[in-house]
Protein backbone atom coordinates (compact mmCIF):
# COMPACT_ATOMS: atom_id res chain seq x y z
CA UNK A 1 0.00 0.00 0.00
CA UNK A 2 1.30 3.50 -0.86
CA UNK A 3 -0.05 6.89 -0.31
CA UNK A 4 0.69 10.42 0.01
CA UNK A 5 1.76 12.06 3.64
CA UNK A 6 2.71 14.73 5.28
CA UNK A 7 6.17 15.08 6.49
CA UNK A 8 5.73 15.69 10.33
CA UNK A 9 8.73 17.52 10.08
CA UNK A 10 9.12 20.04 7.42
CA UNK A 11 5.44 19.52 6.31
CA UNK A 12 5.69 18.82 3.26
CA UNK A 13 3.78 16.44 1.05
CA UNK A 14 5.26 12.98 -0.07
CA UNK A 15 4.76 9.36 -1.24
CA UNK A 16 5.44 6.66 0.74
CA UNK A 17 5.22 2.77 1.45
CA UNK A 18 2.12 3.02 4.26
CA UNK A 19 3.51 -0.98 4.89
CA UNK A 20 6.95 0.67 6.47
CA UNK A 21 7.53 1.52 10.00
CA UNK A 22 9.17 4.46 9.47
CA UNK A 23 10.23 6.56 6.52
CA UNK A 24 12.74 9.25 6.09
CA UNK A 25 11.87 12.58 4.00
CA UNK A 26 13.14 12.96 0.77
CA UNK A 27 12.98 17.02 1.77
CA UNK A 28 14.66 17.48 5.08
CA UNK A 29 15.77 13.83 5.59
CA UNK A 30 14.68 13.20 8.86
CA UNK A 31 12.70 9.97 9.48
CA UNK A 32 9.28 9.47 10.85
CA UNK A 33 7.63 7.02 12.03
CA UNK A 34 4.30 6.35 9.92
CA UNK A 35 1.81 5.43 12.70
CA UNK A 36 1.96 9.03 13.41
CA UNK A 37 1.75 10.76 9.87
CA UNK A 38 -1.07 12.04 8.35
CA UNK A 39 -2.09 10.06 4.70
CA UNK A 40 -4.27 12.33 2.31
CA UNK A 41 -4.59 9.20 -0.35
CA UNK A 42 -3.60 5.79 -0.42
CA UNK A 43 -4.01 2.97 -2.89
CA UNK A 44 -2.28 -0.56 -3.47
CA UNK A 45 -0.71 0.57 -6.70
CA UNK A 46 2.21 3.16 -6.95
CA UNK A 47 2.13 4.45 -10.29
CA UNK A 48 -1.88 5.72 -9.14
CA UNK A 49 -0.34 7.15 -5.93
CA UNK A 50 2.66 9.32 -8.25
CA UNK A 51 -0.24 10.08 -10.54
CA UNK A 52 -2.32 11.60 -7.69
CA UNK A 53 0.96 12.77 -6.58
CA UNK A 54 2.04 14.83 -9.72
CA UNK A 55 -1.76 15.79 -10.64
CA UNK A 56 -2.63 17.19 -7.15
CA UNK A 57 -3.54 20.60 -6.03
CA UNK A 58 -0.32 21.75 -3.81
CA UNK A 59 -3.14 25.00 -2.51
CA UNK A 60 -4.49 21.59 -0.60
CA UNK A 61 -1.65 21.29 1.56
CA UNK A 62 -0.11 23.47 4.26
CA UNK A 63 2.84 25.28 3.12
CA UNK A 64 6.08 22.97 4.34
CA UNK A 65 7.18 24.62 7.74
CA UNK A 66 9.91 27.25 7.84
CA UNK A 67 13.38 26.05 9.85
CA UNK A 68 13.24 28.02 12.99
CA UNK A 69 16.16 28.98 14.99
CA UNK A 70 17.91 25.90 17.14
CA UNK A 71 17.27 26.03 20.02
CA UNK A 72 20.08 24.31 21.37
CA UNK A 73 22.65 24.78 18.46
CA UNK A 74 25.44 23.44 20.70
CA UNK A 75 23.50 20.00 21.34
CA UNK A 76 22.83 19.47 17.82
CA UNK A 77 25.95 20.12 16.98
CA UNK A 78 27.59 17.34 19.02
CA UNK A 79 24.62 14.84 17.43
CA UNK A 80 26.31 15.86 13.90
CA UNK A 81 29.81 15.64 15.51
CA UNK A 82 29.10 11.94 16.85
CA UNK A 83 27.38 10.88 13.22
CA UNK A 84 29.98 11.79 10.80
CA UNK A 85 34.17 10.69 11.15
CA UNK A 86 37.49 11.71 10.13
CA UNK A 87 38.11 14.67 8.79
CA UNK A 88 34.35 15.11 8.06
CA UNK A 89 33.64 15.51 11.77
CA UNK A 90 36.19 17.87 12.14
CA UNK A 91 34.82 20.18 9.43
CA UNK A 92 31.71 19.65 10.88
CA UNK A 93 32.98 20.76 14.34
CA UNK A 94 34.85 23.96 13.08
CA UNK A 95 32.02 25.02 11.02
CA UNK A 96 29.48 24.79 13.80
CA UNK A 97 31.37 26.30 16.42
CA UNK A 98 31.97 29.31 14.26
CA UNK A 99 28.73 29.76 13.27
CA UNK A 100 27.58 29.56 17.12
CA UNK A 101 30.82 31.40 18.26
CA UNK A 102 32.94 33.45 15.63
CA UNK A 103 35.71 32.17 17.16
CA UNK A 104 36.32 29.00 19.38
CA UNK A 105 39.18 27.96 21.61
CA UNK A 106 40.07 24.96 22.58
CA UNK A 107 38.30 25.26 25.63
CA UNK A 108 34.81 25.35 23.76
CA UNK A 109 35.99 21.95 22.20
CA UNK A 110 36.67 19.98 25.63
CA UNK A 111 32.93 21.62 26.65
CA UNK A 112 31.65 19.69 23.96
CA UNK A 113 33.67 17.13 24.28
CA UNK A 114 35.33 16.21 27.51
CA UNK A 115 38.48 14.58 27.60
CA UNK A 116 38.89 15.10 23.67
CA UNK A 117 39.26 18.82 23.27
CA UNK A 118 43.12 19.09 23.12
CA UNK A 119 43.21 16.12 20.13
CA UNK A 120 40.47 17.30 18.61
CA UNK A 121 41.91 21.31 18.29
CA UNK A 122 45.25 19.17 17.34
CA UNK A 123 43.38 17.37 14.35
CA UNK A 124 41.84 20.76 13.40
CA UNK A 125 44.65 22.79 13.29
CA UNK A 126 46.85 19.75 11.13
CA UNK A 127 44.13 18.93 8.57
CA UNK A 128 44.02 23.00 7.94
CA UNK A 129 40.39 22.84 9.28
CA UNK A 130 41.07 25.67 11.29
CA UNK A 131 42.67 28.81 11.44
CA UNK A 132 43.97 30.79 14.39
CA UNK A 133 42.63 34.38 14.70
CA UNK A 134 43.86 35.56 17.60
CA UNK A 135 45.96 33.69 20.46
CA UNK A 136 44.33 30.57 21.17
CA UNK A 137 41.44 31.75 19.56
CA UNK A 138 40.39 29.78 15.95
CA UNK A 139 37.77 29.83 13.56
CA UNK A 140 37.05 27.06 11.02
CA UNK A 141 38.47 27.59 7.05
Amino acid sequence: MYGIVLCISCGRKRIADLRSETSVCPYCSKANRMSEMKVLFSDKDQSVVRRAFSDSDSSKYPEPRKKGKDPDPLSTLVYECEHASGIERLAILAKGLTDIKQNFTEDDVEELFPGEGGKLMKQMIASDTVIEVSHGRFKAV
